[in-house]
């Protein structure tokens, strides 16, 4: 157990006072309240002014054409008119509960008084605005510069697809309708602007990001499941939001049922009569009657479900929840969820066992370790018939277990790993001891063993998947790096790891470069990013999906060679935009292959791991890996804040530092650059849009917004959780110096993460010491740099993360 510094326990759920109807506190009263005084010409028809301006017609921009595309570019799969993001700039009061707005506050007004000068209802009587103390007490703010540039910056989604050049703050400010000389008082609690903005890589308007493809209808298919008489497979399709029928025997489509939002894994029921599908976006399971091939029924289950498969009798359904680290055990008559029970850190695919009695289940995301310590990934193993954990086996510095299938002879099961050795410097590269990829064996006994399926010059980057043949002599895995599947002679295989003694097997197997030559028998070429793999039930072929080629590639299995492609019916153009997700998954780009941008940012989040990166200096300087979801729009990037764009970010610098041969052609770097801005961003699974805050965000709230401490001390503004992590993305870009300087560091200041989707990329602070949000403010927090909190009750930091969530 660690020892905290603060004597403060963390106690879920708390409440720091009872439940009963919100605070008393200023509500927002739109500018037509506002323009009841300030339509006089004696005050320069001030509203008069705001109604013919930009701000005012901002929220009518967000249904313009372009939006689309920009909402595109910044991660954002809502209209834009409904989006958070795009609302905190072109709307009032966006983020607020219906009842911090008046009845007659109008959303739609866009971009109002109150944006800059604070909820009116408190000062907003006539008597009272025109006393300036009496004002200021109220709530009424003085605009500063500050509050421009939090919306008025250079956002290079809407450089790239407006073409208008970035305004001039200063001859904007000129223009604003304030006080010749703000209230110094006021002025000085303002925070430091940003710095400059760089402007963003031009693009050729909303024409050009049409044709690069943002919504090019493409297919790509990630995971199969064949009909219990093996004469048809269903293919799960992320992008085209269905699943698609394949008729095995005459290898073509032949139906296309549509279901939810990024369909992920699909399998039958034992009789065939129904196939369920995970939609990961969605958070549900689409139940299909394979008559009729429609969808009968949907359920929710847990935050972006993967893996998911029945038991035996087809009576429970067992659902990995990726994003909340669980398993939904469903009962499939009713629908309804019978249990939860706890996985390791992101659970992925789930096979059974000949005999019907186990389930194994592996695990992306390392469990956490202690800081600077290799990674310790799990099997979880499920008792299928008593629907509970039966067991919890460690896989030792490995990370990102993905597919996973059970031998014929129910005696062990093989997976697919990453080992990734993120303790040692990337110069480790050329010697290829940075990632490796392998397969693990698990036995019935609960044994691992690893191996590796990476040969010296012909690494096996993105192992994906793994598939048995019937009669248990092959195994086939998918490479999603290098474009390829390993046939893989299983006697050999488990010859060699039985005739290895136990200290070779824990020490000198798993990083082995030459033991593939024992036991892979042939790599066989797919097309593009091949992820989910299955082996025809009379073991014949053996069926690949090709996720960014909208295809199946059909191999022959004892002839060892492709019989067929089948295609899915996807867009025969490769726009620009899934050129660049190509290259993003393509290992060709680093040394010997080993390994792709998709490798430490799969599906283009984060892998939870630490990395030494050379150009931080060798051995200081580790760095908590970043997701890209949503990105675009909250440069500069790197933690130290040193990269000013994406293309900078990965471009030369990538080669240098990371992959070791030749960068990507301009012309490449475009493309990656074109795709990697379009990654979004899932919806907040903590706050729904549109949903009021419960009870415990509200008070958050309340804490993350504060300026005086529960004693009554005024908190200075540059340690205001708010001042640092403004609305909408919750960062002000700057580089600041929050006392988390750490032994390996060269120096204290980091660039301010955004906080969206916080939650789901743990671990946290810069090097990823603090493994939850709740360690920020109790281990590494101790004398109030980072936010004050030290004053806050146990209740109130749970309210405070609670808040934190819905952001």
């Amino acid at each position: 157990m660690r020892t905290l510094p603060l004597s403060i326990a963390l106690v879920a759920g708390g409440a720091a006072f009872a439940a009963g109807p919100p605070p008393r506190q200023p509500v927002y009263v739109g500018a037509r309240a506002c323009g009841r005084c300030h339509e006089r010409q004696a005050l320069g028809n001030q509203y008069g002014h705001w109604l013919l301006s930009k701000h005012a017609q901002a929220y009518a921009a967000l249904a313009k054409p372009e939006a689309k595309p920009m909402a595109r570019l910044s991660g954002i799969t809502d209209p834009p008119e409904k989006a958070p993001v795009c609302l905190g700039c072109h709307a009032t009061a966006a983020d607020a509960e219906p009842w911090e707005r008046d009845p007659g506050f109008v959303l739609e007004d866009g971009v109002q008084c109150e944006k800059c000068h604070g909820a009116g209802s408190e000062y907003m009587e006539e008597a009272v605005m025109r006393d300036p103390e009496a004002a200021r007490k109220a709530g009424l703010r003085t605009p500063t510069k500050h509050y421009c540039l939090l919306c008025h910056y250079v956002k290079g989604s809407h450089v790239d697809v407006h073409r208008l050049p970035p305004l001039d703050i200063e001859e904007a400010w000129k223009r604003l309708a304030h006080p010749t000389h703000p209230d110094p008082a006021v002025t000085a609690e303002a925070p430091p602007a940003p710095p400059a903005p760089v402007p963003a890589q031009a693009g050729s308007g909303t024409d050009h990001w049409n044709a690069i493809g943002l919504d090019a209808g493409y297919k790509t298919p990630l995971s199969l499941a064949f009909s219990p008489d093996g004469k048809q497979l269903y293919v799960a399709c992320e992008a085209g939001r269905s699943v698609i029928v394949v008729d095995a025997l005459r290898r073509r489509k032949v139906a296309e049922i549509p279901v939810g939002g990024q369909p992920a894994d699909v399998t039958f029921s034992p009789d065939g009569a129904r196939a369920y599908v995970s939609n990961r976006l969605d958070d549900t399971v689409s139940v299909i009657e394979v008559a009729s091939r429609k969808v009968v029924r949907t359920f929710p289950v847990g935050d972006e479900p993967h893996g998911l498969l029945t038991d035996r009798t087809g009576r429970r359904l067992f659902v990995l929840n990726s994003a909340t680290d669980d398993i939904s055990v469903v009962d499939t008559e009713s629908g309804k969820e019978l249990r939860r029970l706890a996985a390791s850190r992101n659970p992925w695919s789930l096979a059974l066992s000949p005999d019907g009695k186990r389930l194994l289940v592996t695990n992306a995301l390392s469990r956490f370790a202690k800081f600077r310590s290799p990674a310790d990934a799990e099997i979880t193993v499920l008792d299928a018939e008593g629907g509970f954990v039966e067991n919890r086996l460690a896989v030792p510095a490995a990370n990102l277990l993905l597919g996973i299938a059970w031998h014929p002879s129910g005696e062990f099961g093989l997976f697919t790993l990453n080992r990734t050795k993120n303790l040692v410097p990337m110069t480790r590269m050329l010697q290829g001891w940075t990632i490796t990829n392998g397969l693990g064996i698990v036995w019935r006994d609960g044994r691992v063993d690893q191996v590796l399926l990476d040969e010296p010059n012909g690494y096996f980057a993105d192992a994906t998947d793994v598939a048995l043949t019937p009669d248990g002599k092959y195994a086939l895995a998918t490479s999603a790096g290098t474009d390829r599947v390993a046939v893989i002679d299983v006697a050999k295989l488990i010859a060699l790891a039985q005739g290895t003694s136990a200290e070779d097997r824990r020490e000198t197997l798993p990083n082995h470069l030459g033991s593939a030559a024992q036991f892979v028998v042939k790599h066989i070429s797919t097309k593009n990013s091949p992820r989910g793999i299955l082996v025809a039930p009379d073991g014949k072929t053996a069926w690949v999906a090709n996720a960014l080629d909208d295809s199946l590639t059909v191999i022959d299995v004892p002839l060892m060679e492709v019989a067929a492609r089948v295609d899915l019916g996807g867009p025969r153009v490769v726009t620009k935009v899934r050129r660049g997700e190509r290259l993003f998954n393509s290992a060709n780009i680093a040394f010997q292959r080993q390994l792709s941008c998709h490798t430490c940012h799969p599906d283009g989040h984060v892998d939870g791991l630490t990395y030494d990166v050379e150009a931080d200096g060798i051995g200081v300087s580790p760095v908590d890996n970043r997701s890209l979801r949503g990105i675009y729009d909250t440069d500069p990037f790197k933690w130290e804040g040193t990269n000013p764009s994406l293309a900078r970010q990965c471009g030369a610098r990538l080669a240098v530092f990371f992959t070791r041969i030749q960068p990507f052609t301009p012309e490449e770097l475009s493309a990656v650059n074109d795709f990697t801005v379009t990654i979004p961003r899932p919806p907040n699974r903590h706050r729904p849009l549109g949903a009021a805050l419960t009870e415990a965000q509200r008070r958050g709230k309340v804490l993350f917004e504060r300026s005086r401490t529960n004693d009554g001390r005024d908190i200075d503004v540059d340690n205001r959780c708010v001042t640092c992590h403004f609305p909408p993305y919750y960062t002000d870009r700057s580089r600041r110096d929050v006392g988390t300087q750490h032994l390996y560091d060269r120096q204290g200041k980091f660039d301010v993460p955004a906080l969206l989707n916080i939650y789901d990329s743990a671990p946290y602070l810069h090097n990823g010491m603090a493994d939850t949000l709740e360690e920020i403010w109790t281990r590494f927090n101790p004398y109030d740099t980072h936010g004050v909190t030290n004053d806050m009750t146990k209740d109130q930091l749970n309210d405070l993360i609670e808040y934190l969530k819905t952001l």
